[in-house]
């Protein structure tokens, strides 16, 4: 549990200011300039990281050549684009600060708004101070809707009512944030996985500038990625958070820590997913052969990957540990998104199943193997379900094995 002493200025030995960029070289000079201005005003020992995330305009050159003439800025370059949270996890881990401050590489957040957070987080009853785009100077439909119903979802999800998980603008106790796994885009969810560690929250107004260079990364393309999202971090927590064990366990709990290790949450999770199918394969069982098949199959092959999951989960535990082949694929090659990967996918297959059963066809494929309709459509049910948990337990892996990946270098 975080300390609750005030941090004094003579405590706070450095500031680090964390920047993830990718194709500003409009902006990261000019950005630089402003946060080197405010950080003189304030007297403190500072130092500034950006983190190319991958850009494949000139801004690495740009920061390259402003690297030299600034000691207290550093690089951070990603080969690939990792994606944001990736990019500021890095920043984090690398960060020398006491106190850490986040923020967008696009002028849209105001350097301005540092002291203010850092005064709110030198309070003492804080670890982490959010910023809050009231104002928020984006497009209305394309932008600040979407904003506002994901936000009011994260906050019924999470438990934690943040009026603005997007706006990067935060500042951090260092002890606190560099206990936080990140990964994926979970960069929005940082106050919440932030409360895993015991971290107390605030919540201030800062500014917010029209973008004036360059062009946005996002849209409404990605209300669909952010759901996704949502499930992924509900699932997270309800796996790897820890809960107080009762004083007088009841028979159910008993027999459930009998059945499965009580760090096998994983496995439980998988169990539980599973009972439905195999209680539906007995009813249809005898009257719809491949839909109980169907069925069964689903349940035990649910059970199968919560087992590999939570051996994933627990080598991963491990201080001398490497990066597994299924650790890297779901980190790597799914470029730490798993279930973005495999959720649409499941989601196209569900649906195909789905009118399966309810509009049966005839064709001439279905009759070269010589499977009904309804049948073809269990099949391809059962596929959808398990192939989106592939991605959804594969969350869990990513999680586990977050800081295990460096494919960054440092300038």
């Amino acid at each position: 549990m975080p300390s609750s002493r005030r941090l004094t200025a003579r405590e706070i030995k450095k500031i680090s200011i964390v920047v993830p960029v990718y194709n500003e070289e409009e902006n990261v000079r000019l950005l630089f300039e402003k946060i080197q201005a405010v950080c003189e005003t304030i007297g403190d020992a500072y130092e500034v990281l950006f983190v190319d995330d991958g850009s494949r305009d000139r801004t690495f050159a740009v920061l390259s050549e402003l690297r030299k003439q600034k000691p207290q800025l550093s690089v951070i370059r990603f080969q690939k684009n990792a994606g944001q949270t990736a990019a500021m996890a890095a920043g984090f881990e690398f960060a020398q600060g006491q106190c850490i401050i986040s923020m967008d590489g696009d002028l849209q957040n105001d350097p301005a708004d540092i002291p203010k957070l850092l005064e709110k987080l030198e309070e003492g009853n804080h670890d982490l101070v959010c910023g809050w785009r009231k104002e928020r100077q984006d497009k209305f439909l394309t932008r600040r809707v979407p904003s506002i119903v994901a936000n009011w979802i994260i906050g019924k999800v999470t438990g934690v009512p943040i009026h603005d998980n997007g706006c990067s603008l935060k500042a951090y106790r260092a002890s606190v944030i560099k206990q936080v796994p990140l990964y994926g885009e979970m960069h929005r969810f940082i106050p919440a996985m932030s409360t895993v560690v015991g971290a107390r929250i605030a919540e201030i107004v800062v500014t917010h500038h029209p973008r004036r260079f360059g062009k946005s990364k996002y849209g409404l393309g990605r209300v669909w990625r952010v759901m996704l999202d949502i499930i992924a971090f509900k699932f997270i927590i309800s796996v790897f958070t820890s809960r107080p064990a009762p004083q007088k366990p009841s028979l159910r709990q008993r027999l459930s820590d009998v059945l499965f290790r009580p760090k096998q949450r994983a496995f439980r999770v998988a169990a539980f997913l599973s009972l439905p199918f195999f209680v539906l394969g007995r009813v249809l069982f005898g009257s719809a052969n491949s839909a109980a098949l169907s069925c069964f199959g689903l349940a035990i092959a649910l059970l199968i990957l919560g087992w590999i999951t939570e051996n994933k989960i627990q080598h991963a535990k491990k201080a001398s540990a490497t990066l597994g082949t299924l650790a890297r694929f779901f980190m790597v090659q799914c470029k730490r998104r798993p279930l973005r990967f495999f959720g649409p996918v499941g989601v196209a297959l569900f649906g195909l199943g789905g009118v399966l059963l309810l509009a049966p066809v005839n064709s001439f494929f279905l009759k070269i193997f010589n499977v009904g309709s309804s049948s073809l459509g269990a099949i391809f049910i059962a596929g959808g379900i398990f192939v989106f948990c592939f991605g959804l337990f594969g969350e869990l892996i990513t999680y586990a094995n977050a800081k295990r990946v460096k494919d960054y270098t440092i300038l």
